[in-house]
């Protein structure tokens, strides 16, 4: 879990406060309460700051706590110095190879994974799963959650069979140490979606989703901010078989309980509003997707490096709206933008770089450039 006891031996009335605070603060963050968590990580932090020695486990905890908040809203300089600054405590205080340090570690992993630092997060996950391969044995709950956040990771950057072994192992560990009911158990059943979709393999997508939700839906109550990356993905599974229809209550509920759960303004929206506008343009719709979708990118360049892979996605989805209504020279400035990242962070011999390849000289070709559209093809054609 994200937030684990403090050590400090004294029972002092500052170590009791702590330690109510510390319980308080796992409360709030479980219910995915973040503004709450939030005060109440800070105040663990400056409680734990009065604490000898300066540099303490109770501090790494607070500091742990408050790195996991701000991520969850989508703060993620302020999540990377709080956890970078818990790593080292927890590391000097207890030792390299401590369970608390794995803790931190898969922490960070999810976060550099947030902010497109895929090498970091690769690092940071295999140093944990090695931390608690030695010390927790092949099947314990904890190493569960660092291979389900590897194999999250393999997902996202492709590696479909790895990604997919990682998180089959952790679905069998969750299912029998947690129990098949668990909210643990249904976000590894979400990766395993995302593998199943990026196969193709849609209506098994579908099933792995709505099999999360009822879980996460008992578990968490119909509201929880966990609930709008199963709703998002599940509208997007339900586009993808074109039951277009039947992705809108998925789609619009997930930007609901995000906005209800993170505010109008956090990057967390940005991948359920991108689900809904894809849908208005399904529909035709397309004032309000280009409206609906120029949100989610302003959310993501106002928070994520200009690199990030889900900018590149935004544009692209921004480039469809413009070409549905014929605005090709908007579309192409779209189209290159979006390539000129995928380029950067996937490489030059990636499909997704392919696909822009090619709908850029679809887009050259409405234009009259018919060398430079060409030129796409060919390229496209290389690759694929």
């Amino acid at each position: 879990i994200p937030a684990c006891a403090g050590h400090q031996e004294t029972s002092s009335a500052s170590q009791e406060k702590w330690l109510a605070l510390n319980r308080e603060f796992i409360v709030q963050h479980t219910k995915g309460a973040h503004d709450q968590a939030l005060t109440t990580a800070l105040q663990g932090v400056a409680l734990a700051q009065e604490f000898t020695p300066r540099e303490n486990a109770d501090l790494a905890t607070s500091l742990n706590n408050l790195g996991v908040t701000y991520a969850a809203m989508g703060s993620f300089p302020e999540a990377r110095e709080a956890l970078e600054r818990a790593l080292a405590m927890r590391q000097k205080v207890l030792g390299l190879n401590h369970a608390e340090v794995a803790t931190t570690l898969s922490n960070l992993g999810e976060l550099y994974v947030d902010m497109n630092l895929p090498s970091e997060a690769e690092d940071a996950f295999i140093r944990a799963l090695e931390i608690r391969e030695d010390g927790l044995g092949p099947d314990d709950a904890d190493l569960a959650e660092t291979l389900n956040n590897l194999g999250e990771l393999y997902l996202r950057r492709g590696l479909l069979d790895q990604g997919d072994n990682l998180l089959q192992r952790a679905l069998i560990i969750r299912e029998e140490k947690l129990g098949a009911s668990h909210p643990q158990v249904a976000r590894t059943l979400d990766n395993l979606a995302g593998v199943e979709q990026a196969r193709n393999n849609f209506s098994k997508a579908q099933e792995l989703l709505e099999r999360s939700l009822i879980i996460k839906e008992k578990a968490l109550g119909p509201l929880h901010p966990w609930l709008t990356s199963t709703l998002t993905s599940l509208a997007e599974v339900l586009m993808a078989q074109n039951m277009i229809a039947d992705a809108e209550t998925p789609a619009r509920r997930a930007v609901n309980i995000g906005e209800a759960a993170f505010g109008q303004d956090n990057v967390r929206l940005a991948l359920p509003l991108t689900a809904l506008g894809n849908l208005m343009r399904r529909q035709g719709r397309f004032a309000e997707a280009e409206e609906i979708l120029t949100r989610a990118l302003r959310l993501q360049e106002q928070t994520l490096p200009a690199d990030h892979l889900d900018i590149a996605i935004s544009l692209g989805n921004l480039a469809s709206v413009h070409y549905a209504q014929g605005r090709f020279a908007e579309a192409r400035s779209f189209y290159e933008r979006a390539l000129a990242i995928n380029e950067a962070g996937l490489g030059q011999n990636h499909a997704d770089v392919a696909q822009l390849l090619h709908n850029l000289g679809v887009v050259n070709r409405k234009l009259g450039d018919l060398e430079q559209a060409r030129n796409m093809f060919m390229q496209a054609l290389s690759i694929r």
